[in-house]
């Protein structure tokens, strides 16, 4: 990786930067797929708004060669990735550099909204742009699948994953409830996403397969091989069958409430943010800027059981599993 910036996103006085080798995309003409490699594995492949930005580009870039069937994204490292960077949380919606809190007004609706329908939510997002790719969209994950790498799960064809892998959205922690409601219904169930958004708690990969969120576990060193096999099989399509059957998916997704979903991201995100919080509710944002971010979504996850912390959830479900 180097200093040399290769994708922005600005809106207003907030600029998200990614640097060359943070995202890779290569190309394997043999096996007519694609790859979007994240490469922060130190930060545990948390992206930039900017990342994210980046990755639709490259999912339409590969969507428009003729050589390309399959699509896999993946993370460099032990992890698939744990969603946005947290240092831009607030900033990125209109929240300033953090200085002004005392004096700052709060950002208009519009503001907190458009970001969000640009990047995480909308018909033309990210992850709505892997939903509907007319190219087979594979995710390989490894261990933490948080935030909006869990929403690109959500949204691709395939999942392959490892046994130590887990699945939660870290902003529920400090906002509650938002997804794509209907992507998240529709492949876990009603009652499983309620557990999942309205305790915070991750699933491992056993429930994770059970519930329908990813479509094999396999044991780290079967991964790699277990993600090719999938590329091959998928590549005997013909291309015009990929391309018209996922856009017939596409017509039911949308008669079961997919987009509508989408639409109450973005908008029910700007709800959020404005929430008001009552006496002993904790504030992540204030947190964060007192003590830091790590102390801050530690003291977070000491605030429940060990069973429904983020920060934990791997030492839980491996100790249980030694236990077993």
């Amino acid at each position: 990786m180097t200093n040399t910036v290769i994708h922005t996103y600005e809106l207003g006085e907030f600029t998200s930067e990614l640097y060359e080798g943070e995202i890779s995309y290569v190309r394997d003409e043999d096996n007519h797929c694609a790859r979007i490699v994240f490469n922060r594995p130190e930060q545990l492949n948390a992206l930039p708004l900017a990342g994210f930005d980046y990755i639709k580009s490259l999912i339409k870039r590969a969507e428009r060669d003729e050589a390309v069937k399959v699509i896999v994204l993946e993370g460099k490292g032990d992890n698939f990735g744990t969603g946005a960077n947290a240092n831009e949380l607030g900033y990125y919606i209109g929240y300033g550099s953090g200085a002004d809190a005392k004096s700052r007004k709060a950002p208009t609706q519009r503001r907190r909204m458009i970001p969000d329908k640009d990047i995480v939510f909308g018909y033309e997002s990210t992850i709505e742009t892997v939903a509907r790719c007319m190219k087979v969209v594979i995710c390989k994950v490894r261990g933490y699948c948080y935030g909006a790498h869990l929403q690109l799960a959500v949204a691709a064809d395939i999942v392959v994953a490892t046994d130590n892998s887990m699945y939660t959205h870290p902003a529920w922690r400090y906002l509650g409830p938002l997804f794509n409601y209907a992507e998240l219904v529709e492949t876990v169930g009603l009652k499983k996403a309620k557990e999942m958004m309205l305790t915070c708690r991750p699933l491992n990969a056993d429930e994770a397969l059970r519930f329908g969120l990813i479509t094999r576990v396999v044991a780290d060193a079967e991964l790699d091989e277990a993600v090719d096999g999938y590329v091959a099989a998928c590549s005997m399509q013909s291309l015009d069958g990929i391309a018209m059957g996922k856009g017939m998916m596409e017509i039911v997704m949308d008669s079961r409430g997919f987009g509508i979903g989408a639409s109450a991201g973005w908008i029910g995100h700007g709800w959020l943010t404005n929430l008001q919080l009552g006496d002993g509710d904790w504030n992540f944002m204030k947190s964060r800027r007192d003590k830091g971010l790590g102390a801050a979504l530690r003291e977070r996850d000491r605030m429940v059981p060990a069973f429904f912390r983020q920060g934990e959830a791997r030492k839980v479900a491996d100790s249980s599993a030694a236990e077993g």
